[in-house]
């Protein structure tokens, strides 16, 4: 299932929390996404105005509704559903996004877990681009 509001504009964090859902699925037994977890894991807190917790562990794949406890967060990133939704569709980068202040990084990852986000964004990206995307 590709998500495809209507309007980009109207987008929700319902929208980006089904599109965030749709990255988690698609490193699915990606063995590189796997090596790169390597028995860790990766816990993101978004903070749209309702928080959600996105935790990446072994077959453990998950956005949940709620936040986390910031020490227990390995990212806290702070952004509008619209703008997660155009760093997610490759419309805005990142450092773009940053340096306009309209995404908020507000704790950094270590190298490893901001490589497997990375890794975790691409896998989606080329799923979308050959129509495979969960």
């Amino acid at each position: 299932m590709t998500v495809s509001p209507t309007s980009p504009e109207s987008m929700t964090a319902a929208d980006v929390v089904a599109e965030l859902r749709e990255i988690v699925a698609a490193g699915r037994g990606n063995d590189t996404l796997a090596r790169r977890l390597e028995g860790g894991s990766l816990i993101v807190l978004f903070e749209f105005p309702e928080p959600y917790t996105m935790r990446v562990s072994g077959d453990d794949r998950r956005v949940d509704e709620g936040g986390v406890p910031y020490e227990d967060a390995d990212v806290v990133i702070r952004a509008e559903p619209l703008t997660l939704h155009r760093l997610t569709s490759g419309e805005l980068g990142g450092r773009e996004a940053i340096v306009g202040g309209l995404l908020d990084i507000r704790k950094a990852p270590e190298l490893n877990k901001l490589l497997l986000m990375r890794g975790m964004f691409n896998v989606h990206k080329k799923a979308r681009a050959r129509g495979e995307a969960p």
